[in-house]
């Protein structure tokens, strides 16, 4: 069942980050919050990060280890395995990626993920910029390289939406519905289990959206596979709430303890006596 989303975002002229990921923005923000789809990119986001990039970024020297994260048959594999100390080790020092391991675990079938990509590559970083500016949301980027015939992650959901935007070769995606709307807890070490109800090929100059809460798997096809990933962090109601509440000019009436009969009442009734309160004070 479709859920109705009653917050969203209106096509504006100035969305020209965002139409440069997902093409036409009014017939996107249709779908925003409420279910996946795919749309086209403009040609010149692949140049932002290209497959040639990401395999100078894996021969880079120096770059600390929690710029990668490896994912073999769907597992993640551990950093040990593609770790090296530093020239100075010391309390505090991260160890650096060892290139070479990092290309081994790719050859061998591992999805390479690209970590705080904004940070190293500046041109994804003007992207995730203008669509923070459009959007109001603030924006992590990634990128996914999968070896040819390889799964990436395991079938998971994600807190945050994502603007999956392919860059070189395809993948096979599956996307089912949210056992949960929007949740607040994420699905961590399971496999949600979910019958798809979007299955596509998603090839080089299309962008896949992806709302939060939906579990999805994807596998490269007869090629390998480069995708950028736009995260969007949700700031809901609930964060907006909780800022106030942790105010520290926190209105009287909501400092006052609870009366001493409070636990013969019921947590519905102290909800509705403390959204009353919280009412009264914000008018």
């Amino acid at each position: 069942m479709r859920t109705t989303s009653t917050n969203q975002p209106s096509p504006s002229a100035r969305n020209e980050v965002l139409s440069r990921l997902v093409g036409d923005t009014e017939t996107f923000l249709k779908h925003w919050e409420l279910e996946s789809v795919v749309t086209a990119a403009d040609t010149t986001v692949g140049e932002a990060f290209d497959l040639e990039r990401a395999f100078s970024l894996l021969r880079a020297p120096g770059l600390p280890v929690s710029s990668f994260r490896l994912f073999r048959d769907g597992e993640p594999v551990p950093q040990e395995e593609f770790a090296t100390p530093r020239g100075r080790p010391g309390p505090g020092r991260e160890p650096i990626a060892n290139g070479r391991a990092l290309l081994n675990a790719y050859e061998q079938g591992a999805t390479v993920i690209f970590e705080e990509l904004r940070l190293l590559v500046p041109e994804v970083d003007a992207l995730a910029c203008g669509l923070e500016e459009e959007l109001g949301f603030g924006v992590y980027c990634a990128a996914f390289l999968t070896p040819a015939g390889n799964a990436g992650v395991r079938p998971h959901f994600d807190l945050a939406s994502g603007l999956l935007c392919q860059i070189h070769g395809s993948k096979a995606w599956r996307v089912g519905l949210p056992e949960t709307v929007w949740p607040l807890v994420p699905s961590g070490d399971s496999r949600p289990e979910f019958e798809p109800v979007l299955e596509t090929v998603l090839r080089s100059g299309e962008t896949l959206y992806i709302p939060r809460g939906h579990p999805h798997a994807g596998t490269a096809t007869e090629e390998v596979s480069l995708h950028l990933s736009f995260a969007i962090k949700p700031r809901t109601w609930r964060d907006v709430l909780q800022a106030h509440l942790k105010s520290e000019d926190l209105e009287e009436s909501l400092r006052e303890m609870l009366p001493l009969d409070h636990r013969e009442l019921t947590r519905g009734e102290l909800v509705a006596s403390a959204v009353e309160r919280l009412r009264t004070t914000t008018r």
